[in-house]
């Protein structure tokens, strides 16, 4: 066996890659569940920003946003299968497959999540926040047609521009929750992807091994 040799089809390595990045993916999403949880945004958040980048709403966002995640994993499970099968890059153990891996785990981390993060994230961020408890708490607008309704002197003689500033005060207080949650969730994205990569050269380095001993290179 040369160096120059192939040691595995390109089907195989293609495939591969594609188990790995399933496996990748479900790694990185219990990855951020975690974070989400521990920040408390709640273990579907990932999925739910997902789902409402693809523009869902708030309702129908989780599964859109979870099959979103793992077709993403795929794709990049694909790529690596591709790279792998270049004879300089082809792995012959897991010290280089899982090295492999991470690399490109920190590639999508940097190509795909930080362009997205840096965007469309801190909105939906806000659309996230204002939908759940901690970001509901006030609901200015609920009070004021509940109080109208019930003819209560109270609203009756403050005018509109106290609700209005209400709501000013709450948009402003989310954006600085935001501000801060954000380098968090930057850091448990890197953590992620660097699991995901790290998963995906796991996977990927026994199957193409097995698949180059059975053709005796």
């Amino acid at each position: 066996m040369t160096m120059e040799s192939i040691l595995y089809p390109k089907k195989v390595a293609l495939g591969a890659g594609i188990v790995g990045g399933i496996a990748g993916g479900v790694v990185m999403y219990g990855v951020m569940s975690t974070l989400m949880t521990q920040i408390g945004l709640g273990a579907n958040c990932f999925a739910i920003i997902m789902g409402l980048i693809t523009g869902q709403s708030y309702e129908n966002a989780l599964y859109p946003g979870i099959t979103a995640h793992f077709l993403t994993s795929i794709a990049i499970g694909v790529a690596f299968g591709a790279i792998i099968n270049v004879k300089r890059l082809q792995i012959r153990g897991f010290g280089k497959g899982i090295g492999l891996g991470v690399a490109t785990g920190v590639i999508a981390f940097a190509v795909i999540f930080v362009p997205i993060a840096m965007t469309v994230l801190p909105t939906h961020m806000m659309d996230l926040m204002k939908m759940m408890p901690m970001g509901n708490t006030a609901m200015p607008e609920n009070n004021m047609q509940g109080t109208s309704m019930s003819g209560s002197t109270e609203m009756q003689g403050k005018p509109a521009m106290d609700e209005k500033t209400k709501m000013e005060e709450m948009n402003k207080m989310m954006m600085e929750e935001n501000e801060k949650l954000f380098p968090m969730i930057l850091a448990g994205a890197f953590v992620s992807h660097i699991a995901f990569g790290a998963a995906l050269g796991l996977v990927v380095t026994p199957i193409v091994k097995r698949s180059a001993e059975k053709s005796g290179r």
